[in-house]
């Protein structure tokens, strides 16, 4: 029984301890913060990090260097770690404003909607789930834009391609007739090569020729004319018998 009271006082005394070595890094960090130093802030509550006040001021100072992706870690856990409605509220408020900055809309209303659970009454938290409903509204109506332009694109280009098979198409029917008509031509002139072009005059040489047949034609022509048209002698040529 002895022991049990000694072991439970021990076990209070390191808990008050604990508390009193947060406390007292949490006081410093809210001084540095005020002090506009929240990297020093930052190393203070890095020291109360089993605090949830410590790892929610942590968020703070981390938000206020821009580093949010950091913040939205540390409110994530200062949401899970706080025990009442009012620190579970300012966790998932702040927690919407990381997500808020990175323009993660979808997830800043989530958080905003689980603050106003816990806080309904917060202007603040309404003002700002009002804004990133109307930023998570723009976001989704420029992605159906994006997505309608991108779907025109494609149409455009299976249009686009459409023409190029059909102006392919016709300059290969193109060709194909040229082709077949150059053939044609090259097979006219070829058999125009082979058969014997009629000659537009007489070579002067056969036309000499046929002259010289046809005047020694005449002659013996008129020769025999003359033949026949000279007298018979009257009585018969004596013949030597």
């Amino acid at each position: 029984m002895v022991r049990l009271i000694t072991l439970t006082a021990l076990l209070a005394s390191a808990c008050v301890l604990h508390a009193q070595e947060a406390d007292r890094a949490i006081r410093q960090g809210n001084a540095a913060l005020e002090k506009g130093n929240a990297a020093a802030a930052t190393r203070a509550y890095e020291q109360a990090a089993k605090d949830e006040r410590g790892v929610f001021n942590l968020g703070n100072a981390w938000y206020d260097q821009d580093s949010l992706a950091r913040a939205q870690q540390a409110y994530e856990s200062a949401a899970a770690m706080a025990k009442g409605d009012q620190a579970q509220a300012r966790a998932y408020h702040n927690l919407g404003n990381a997500q808020l900055r990175q323009r993660k809309f979808k997830e800043a209303v989530s958080a905003y909607k689980e603050a106003l659970k816990r806080a309904p009454a917060d202007a603040d938290t309404r003002y700002n789930l009002a804004f990133a409903q109307k930023m998570l509204e723009q976001e989704q109506k420029q992605q159906k834009q994006d997505k309608g332009k991108d779907e025109n694109k494609d149409q455009d280009k299976d249009k686009d391609k459409e023409q190029q098979d059909q102006d392919q198409q016709n300059k290969d029917q193109q060709d194909k007739q040229q082709q077949d008509e150059n053939k044609d031509g090259q097979d006219k002139d070829k058999q125009g090569k082979e058969q014997p072009q009629p000659k537009d005059r007489i070579d002067p040489q056969d036309a000499k020729r046929m002259l010289d047949a046809a005047q020694q034609q005449e002659k013996n022509v008129q020769d025999e004319v003359r033949r026949k048209l000279q007298p018979k002698p009257a009585t018969p040529t004596d013949k030597d018998w």
